[in-house]
């Protein structure tokens, strides 16, 4: 395969220095910490080396040390396994071969001659790009514990992605891609978040990561289908455990309303200072708690509270809320971009909306530029042929059994040197009937703007495409439900601005709408608080991993809350 390098031989030594360096200052403190803790080591090695299975007592020891002294030996242990990490397409090259050489015997990998495949260009003229839908039979043979489907051996945990869909879908899971995929990249979230905040605290108290639960395998009758959540929370190493809140008891508790009731119960009274989550769901837990304690502020009852992980939908339209909840000047929100399929980008600074793509864990990536995607034969691209500003659908080929698979996830690269990217928004989830090409990054700067110059908050809203039924206009309409926590004095004026704000935001709806005309006044709907969740509650899937998709072509979920608004379409 060909050998590109991305980074010059000069900065790979500056790297190899500080990482060095890095781990030099952490060997240096090792004689103090033995010295810190309460045994004597040379009588646990003999222990360990007659009881080989002891050797998990060695890492406990570290949770004696003194606080400072243990405190300082985990943020240089993230700091180092950070600076560790580079970005390169040898890398991505690494992988392929890898994986074709390691799934070469599997069915999937004799029925397209890995085993003669020898460069990129041949693996993409020799394997199909392909969808959920034509994955998901070789996915139901994996089911039934068919071993050596697309990755060697049998899959014994699958990952279910309801997250936007109607249909659920179901994603193998195997120990490379926890290795890989999740539990390396956690630790490199942290170390990222310590480089960039060294006087943080945040280790030192409990970290609140809501779980989700399992369910039986259709074929098996085993319980090995879940939320990635829940997978994780399974297979998390005792030191997690430790610091997670709640326990598994509380995480794998069903219905969702009765597991929040009991998160809340379990955590009130726990010194947390990282919660991790989507932004709508996260909200609606801190309105739960505000109410249980009759506390005014998220503050007065998590003092210590520092750090906001999310993954999946912008934070945009709830920051407002987070920082009244939250008045705390010094609180961080990061992102990740995790998914059942894998992880993807850490977002690794302070006030940025973009995230370091990981080239190096596992997943090869290509890049179908969007104005290709759809076509029959679209063109595709590799890692270091990619443009800044540029809107790409992502392919990928892992660790999971996935091959060539479209996630589904419309990307921007706004660096190259590292590569970084940011999530515009989803190949399904867009409205284009006419050419104006909508997508959330529009709709949501859009609807920030117009929040802020109308002095309103919104909880939850959506977007969907409308046809107006009078006589003398028979002209499309983009028609939004919008659930309000502040609504505007004038739902006009509201209406009116959100309309001169995205046709400055895309040009596409500014031509539909001003030039040819066919494009009509949008339409807005204000809806009752606790509207979208009723839409859950209703099709039974409330749980965190849910979300509601903020637009589409299609109007079914659209119609759905307005019959629950007691509307007709």
């Amino acid at each position: 395969m060909k050998n590109i390098p991305s980074k010059t031989a000069k900065e790979r030594v500056q790297n190899m220095k500080k990482w060095l360096e890095d781990l030099s200052n952490l060997l240096l403190e090792l004689p103090k910490m033995a010295m810190d803790l309460p045994v004597n080591l040379v009588n646990l090695s003999f222990d360990i080396f007659e009881n080989p299975e002891k050797i998990v007592e060695l890492t406990k020891l570290f949770l004696w040390l003194p606080n400072r002294t243990l405190n300082k030996f985990v943020k240089t242990y993230f700091i180092v396994y950070a600076n560790m990490q580079s970005s390169s397409f040898e890398q991505q090259e690494d992988i392929l071969s890898d994986l074709l050489d390691k799934c070469q015997d599997t069915m999937f990998g004799q029925r397209y001659g890995f085993r003669y495949i020898k460069t990129i260009e041949d693996f993409q003229n020799q394997v199909p790009i392909s969808h959920y839908h034509d994955f998901e039979p070789r996915i139901h043979y994996m089911l039934k514990g068919e071993p050596n489907v697309t990755y060697p051996g049998k899959i014994d945990r699958f990952a279910t992605s309801s997250g936007t869909t109607a249909d659920s879908k179901y994603i193998p899971i195997t120990k490379e891609w926890l290795k890989k995929s999740h539990f390396r990249p956690s630790t490199e979230v942290f170390g990222y978040y310590l480089k960039a905040n060294p006087r943080t605290q945040f280790i030192k108290g409990k970290w609140l990561v809501i779980g989700g639960w399992f369910s039986k395998n259709p074929y098996t009758g085993e319980e090995n289908i879940g939320f990635i959540s829940a997978i994780l929370q399974k297979e998390t190493p005792w030191i997690g455990k430790i610091l997670k809140e709640p326990g598994d008891d509380v995480s794998s508790i069903e219905p969702w309303e009765d597991k929040l009731d009991a998160i809340i119960k379990h955590t009130v009274d726990k010194d947390i200072t990282f919660i991790n989550g989507s932004p709508g769901w996260l909200l609606n837990v801190m309105y739960k708690v505000l109410e249980y304690t009759g506390k005014k502020t998220i503050l007065e009852v998590r003092p210590h509270l520092e750090l906001f992980y999310r993954g999946g939908l912008p934070i945009t339209l709830y920051k407002s809320q987070f920082e009244t909840l939250i008045p705390n000047q010094n609180m961080k929100y990061y992102q990740i971009y995790n998914a059942s399929e894998w992880f993807f980008g850490i977002q690794c600074e302070n006030d940025v909306d973009d995230m370091l793509l990981l080239t190096d864990h596992g997943t090869f990536y290509e890049w179908i530029p969007i104005e290709e995607y759809g076509k029959q034969n679209p063109k595709v691209l590799t890692l270091d042929q990619v443009e800044i500003g540029k809107e790409y659908v992502m392919l990928i080929t892992n660790y999971s059994g996935l091959r060539r698979y479209v996630l589904g996830d419309i990307i921007v690269f706004t660096a190259l040197e590292p590569r970084k990217i940011k999530v515009a928004g989803r190949t399904k989830y867009f409205i284009d009937m006419l050419g104006e090409r909508v997508f959330l990054e529009h709709i949501e700067k859009a609807v920030f703007e117009t929040c802020k110059k109308t002095d309103t908050i919104i909880a939850e809203y959506t977007v969907w495409p409308h046809v107006y039924t009078t006589e003398s206009d028979h002209r499309w309409a983009h028609e939004r439900i919008i659930e309000f926590v502040k609504k505007p004095e004038s739902m006009e004026s509201f209406t009116q601005i959100l309309d001169q704000e995205l046709l400055a935001a895309n040009i596409f709806y500014e031509d539909e709408r001003l030039t040819t005309k066919v494009l009509g006044s949008p339409i807005v709907h204000a809806a009752q608080a606790g509207t979208f969740y009723s839409r859950f509650k209703t099709k039974k899937n409330l749980s965190n991993q849910h979300k509601v998709p903020k637009l589409s072509n299609d109007r079914k979920i659209l119609d759905e809350i307005l019959a629950i608004m007691n509307w007709t379409a």
